[in-house]
């Protein structure tokens, strides 16, 4: 068993890499949630600065 000296020894490393694996898909979930919730407020402000500038009187 490459190294543990039971199977309930293997067991609980492949529960505790399975766990990692959770907290760390978990994570990146969240990092990217954040990102995504980030890009689209910068794209709001800059459709709203678009919405200002384009609101505004040229001088001619």
């Amino acid at each position: 068993m490459f190294g543990f000296t039971s199977y309930a020894e293997y067991r609980q490393n492949e529960q505790d890499l399975d766990r990692r694996a959770e907290q760390a898909r978990v994570a990146r979930e969240q990092r990217d949630t954040v990102r995504r919730q980030a890009a689209e407020r910068r794209g709001a402000e800059r459709t709203a600065e678009r919405a200002t500038h384009a609101a505004r009187p040229r001088v001619a």
